[in-house]
């Protein structure tokens, strides 16, 4: 298995890997159709705080300093990200942290293209 991860499903913003060292972006609550929840850090392999995501496809992943209690059903889907969570340049995260949310996937999309050097 390698490196996956989704985008915030309130921001827009990639999860990251810990091994990326941006913590405000690895700190997530991942909520699965089922009702359960974790929270945590995400390691980049389908695990928040060494827990596995039981339901990946489904699971709704939203950054700790986003949410605000939401249910699984209130939120919209997590789409994947682009870099799986690690292969982005430090530009493109240092942008995220800045703009601090995109409006839509396609904003972020568009700012992936710009910064992440692939």
């Amino acid at each position: 298995m390698g490196f996956f991860s989704k985008c915030c499903a309130k921001s827009n913003l990639p999860v990251v890997a810990s091994y990326r060292d941006y913590p405000p972006l690895d700190q997530v609550v991942v909520l699965s159709p089922d009702g359960s929840k974790l929270t945590g850090q995400y390691d980049g392999y389908g695990r928040v705080d060494d827990k596995e995501i039981g339901d990946l496809e489904r699971a709704k992943f939203v950054l700790a300093s986003k949410y605000s209690g939401e249910r699984y059903a209130d939120l919209p889907e997590s789409m994947w990200e682009l870099g799986q969570g690690y292969f982005m340049a430090d530009a493109f995260l240092n942008h995220c942290m800045e703009v601090g949310s995109f409006k839509d996937a396609a904003a972020y999309k568009k700012a992936f293209k710009q910064f992440a050097e692939w």
